[in-house]
């Protein structure tokens, strides 16, 4: 028999964590998918998922399984349309992009030479979304005015925004 009064026991200790610096926002806007976009989206993934459903509830042998393939990239595509919002936020270090659903991306304010109100609409960058070219990043759902940023190493990136005049205040 053991004694159990002898074994060390060790009180639950609490564990502290050292806080780390935190910027707290100092300006943050969004920007909607528009309407037509939306719908869009709400049909592709309503329809999708009918496809997929009526596939695989067919009674007996199903009429084609490689139908599955196409309702699935519907219900991607209208969930994505239906999720899609840009935006930034602006804190004391960084400003942050966001195109939802993808990452964040971030740019270090020291890196950040030149900040501009620009007016784009789907032809000024070659359509909508997230658009990628040569040095230049766009995040457009909705024609109109955004902020244009150019970095340090020339790459320009330019986000709508429902308040420009105001983000720009907050980046100078």
């Amino acid at each position: 028999m053991t004694d159990t009064m002898s074994v060390p026991t060790y009180r639950l200790v609490t564990a502290t964590r050292t806080a780390r610096p935190t910027s707290a926002p100092t300006q943050t806007d969004h920007d909607h998918a528009p309407t037509w976009m939306r719908a869009v989206g709400g049909v592709l993934l309503v329809g999708g998922l009918a496809l997929v459903a009526a596939v695989l509830g067919w009674p007996g042998e199903a009429p084609e399984a490689a139908l599955v393939v196409p309702g699935l990239v519907g219900v991607a595509v209208g969930f994505l349309l239906l999720l899609a919002r840009t935006g930034f936020t602006v804190t004391d270090t960084h400003v942050v992009l966001h195109f939802r659903p993808l990452p964040a991306r971030r740019i270090a304010r020291r890196r950040i030479v030149d900040v501009r109100l620009a007016e784009a609409d789907a032809s000024t960058y070659g359509g909508i979304g997230l658009r990628l070219g040569r040095g230049v990043r766009a995040l457009i759902l909705t024609p109109g005015r955004g902020i244009e940023i150019t970095d340090d190493r020339g790459r320009v990136t330019f986000v709508r925004v429902r308040r420009p005049e105001k983000a720009l205040g907050a980046l100078r």
